[in-house]
């Protein structure tokens, strides 16, 4: 049908005086087709740009790092501690620095006698401080997925030689819902921790009914490079996660597969992720460092 119209709109230019041979009606339920085809492929695209966020830093702008945030993520995207002393108020927990392997990332910084978890004033024995970037109600749709959708998200992430971690919890990425309900666990985290006596990066995941560890590399082996994290979550009560991190220098490659895990909880109304430095000053404090820092660049986020 569609050549044969072509074919005939060629012949309406073609014989300007001879309609009877052109076909009217052909020429005019071709320009309704057309007319619907070309609608139809401007939606497909349109559709398609949405579908995927990127963010990576603008080295040269003038915007702050945290605009250039919530330019992409939304206005509430970003959770930093508040600045109580005003002496202390040209510190910036993320900022933009250049990058001698991929040009400029983001560094996310804390302070561990002076920053808390934004406003709030947590009990004794379970202080905490957190800077952190995030999905959250108002960002674009990709941030946020649903019972049966699927989130494919990558991003580069390197951590500080100095780093240091104790027995306490220590994320670097979450996947976190918002809900009604049971949503004091995360799904997914990717941590920092002394497990057994054994420093290391790992992932730690959450169900309704258990949660499990899953060790990653060495701690030392991970620090000081970048890392190239991408991790596939299809949510549903009977999901999956795929997880993979490599190393740009090729030492590391793991790849992690959690089948058959709740990532869908009842009461919750959309998963979205969270990445930075979100950690416990509980106990073992002191073998923090006075300030810890780490590098993040090329965020994509996608959603099926």
């Amino acid at each position: 049908m569609t050549s044969v119209s072509l074919f005939q709109f060629s012949l309406c230019f073609k014989s300007p005086r001879t309609p009877q041979k052109c076909g009217v009606f052909v020429c005019l339920y071709f320009w309704i087709f057309f007319s619907l085809g070309l609608v139809q492929l401007i939606g497909a695209d349109s559709k398609e740009n949405l579908s995927e966020i990127k963010l990576r830093p603008d080295s040269p702008s003038t915007i702050s790092a945290s605009d250039q945030i919530k330019n992409v993520f939304g206005k509430y995207s970003v959770e930093s501690p508040l600045l109580q002393d005003w002496k202390d108020q040209n510190f910036e927990h993320i900022k933009i620095v250049k990058d001698n392997e991929l040009e400029s990332s983001f560094m996310f910084s804390l302070r561990r006698d002076i920053d808390g978890d934004r406003n709030k004033t947590w009990p004794q024995g379970k202080e905490r401080q957190r800077n952190e970037i995030k999905g959250y109600q108002s960002s674009p749709e990709p941030m946020k997925a649903i019972s049966s959708e699927t989130h494919q998200i990558k991003w580069y992430l390197k951590i500080d030689k100095s780093f240091q971690i104790n027995k306490q919890f220590c994320h670097f990425f979450q996947l976190k819902a918002v809900g009604t309900k049971n949503i004091d666990d995360p799904v997914l985290t990717l941590s920092g921790v002394k497990d057994r006596g054994k420093p290391q990066l790992q992932l730690q995941w959450w169900s309704l009914k258990d949660s499990g560890r899953i060790f990653l590399t060495d701690w030392e082996s991970c620090k000081g490079k970048w890392l190239v994290c991408e991790c596939i979550s299809k949510y549903s009560q009977n999901g999956s996660i795929h997880f993979s991190v490599r190393s740009m220098d090729g030492e590391i490659n793991q790849k992690k597969q959690l089948k058959k895990l709740e990532t869908w909880r009842d009461g919750f109304s959309f998963v979205r992720p969270k990445w930075g430095i979100y950690r416990s000053l509980a106990n073992e404090r002191e073998k923090l460092n006075q300030e810890d820092r780490i590098w993040m660049t090329n965020f994509s986020i996608q959603k099926f």
